[in-house]
C-alpha cells in the first residue's frame, strides 16, 4: 500500500525542527525555502496547509533545507533578497544584505543635499547605491566593485527596478578611482580578519571570502578607502563606512589619520557599534 504524501503542513513542521540548530528564525526559513521550491507565496503556503507533494516538490524542499543545514543563507538560496521596501537578485558571488546595513542607507539619506554626487565602494548586489537611487531620483550615484560579475548582477537590479540614476563601474579599491569629488562616500567593504571565528557561523561559512576578509586584522581595506575617499571629497562631504562590532576605536583613529577632521561611531539596532561616519569639518557631526 503506497505511502500518503507528505501534507505541506508537515513539511513545515519538520523543517522547522531541522532549522532550530543553525537559524534564530527557522520557521520564517522554512517558509522561504518551501515558497521557493514549490514556486509559490508564503501568504499561499499558510493558507494550503494539506497541499499534498509531489515527491519532485518534496525533493526540491529538502534538497533545500538540507543546504541551509549546511550554511547556506536563505537570500542565497532563494536567489533574492528583500532589502528595506525592495527586492534584488542574488548570486553566490555577492554577500546577501544584513539588516543592520540599513543604517548607511538611514545615514546617508540623512542631510544629503538637492543633486547630490554619491560614491559607493564594495556595491555587491547594489542594495544601497539603488536604495539611495529609489529614494533620492535626484541624486546621481556611482557605485564601484573590483568584481565584474557583482557589477553585471547590480546593473541587473537597477534595470528591474528601472533606475536610472545610478551607475556601477569595475573598479579595484586599490587603484585610483573616477575624476572628481562626492558630497558622499559610503562603502562597506571587507573588514573581518582572515582566522575570525565568525567565517565559520552558519549563514557566513558560504559566503564569498573576497567579500568579507581582508589583511591587517581586518582593517587593510578599510584603511584604503579612507585614503582613497580623502582624495575625492570636497569641504562638505561625508564618509560612512560599515565595520565590525569591534572596530569602531580602531575605524575612528584611520579615518583621522587618513585626513578627516571629525570622527563618529553609529549604533545599529542591537546597540553595536557599526558605522563610522566622518566629515572634513571639525563642527559637531549631525546625528
Amino acid at each position: 500500500m503506497a505511502a500518503e504524501p507528505l501534507t505541506l503542513r508537515q513539511a513545515l513542521l519538520e523543517s522547522r525542527t531541522q532549522l532550530a540548530s543553525c537559524s534564530d528564525s527557522p520557521a520564517v526559513d522554512a517558509e522561504w525555502l518551501w515558497s521557493h521550491a514549490l514556486h509559490r507565496s508564503r501568504s499561499w503556503l499558510l493558507t494550503h496547509p494539506e497541499w499534498p507533494l509531489t515527491p519532485a516538490e518534496q525533493a526540491r524542499g529538502e534538497s533545500l533545507i538540507c543546504r541551509r543545514q549546511d550554511g547556506h543563507s536563505v537570500a542565497h538560496l532563494c536567489g533574492e533578497c528583500e532589502f528595506l521596501d525592495f527586492s534584488v537578485r542574488l548570486t553566490s558571488q555577492v554577500l546577501a544584505p544584513r539588516p543592520e546595513t540599513e543604517l548607511l542607507v538611514e545615514q546617508a539619506l540623512h542631510g544629503l543635499p538637492h543633486r547630490a554626487r554619491v560614491l559607493e565602494w564594495g556595491t555587491g548586489s547594489g542594495v544601497l547605491a539603488l536604495a539611495i537611487a529609489r529614494a533620492r531620483p535626484d541624486c546621481q550615484i556611482l557605485a564601484l566593485d573590483h568584481s565584474r560579475a557583482a557589477v553585471k548582477l547590480a546593473q541587473s537590479n537597477a534595470l528591474r527596478l528601472r533606475l536610472k540614476n545610478v551607475r556601477f563601474v569595475r573598479a579595484d579599491w586599490r587603484h585610483p578611482w573616477p575624476e572628481g569629488t562626492f558630497d558622499l562616500i559610503l562603502g562597506n567593504p571587507p573588514y573581518v580578519a582572515l582566522h575570525d571565528s565568525h567565517l565559520q557561523s552558519p549563514g557566513v561559512c558560504q559566503e564569498p571570502r573576497s567579500a568579507l576578509v581582508t589583511p591587517a586584522r581586518g582593517t587593510q581595506t578599510i584603511r584604503v578607502l579612507a585614503a582613497q575617499a580623502r582624495r575625492h571629497a570636497h569641504r562638505r562631504t561625508r564618509l560612512l563606512l560599515e565595520h565590525g562590532a569591534n572596530q569602531g576605536d580602531v575605524c575612528r583613529k584611520i579615518v583621522r589619520r587618513a585626513g578627516w577632521g571629525r570622527a563618529k561611531t553609529l549604533l545599529d539596532l542591537a546597540g553595536l557599534p557599526r558605522v563610522c561616519l566622518a566629515s572634513l569639518q571639525h563642527h559637531r557631526l549631525g546625528r
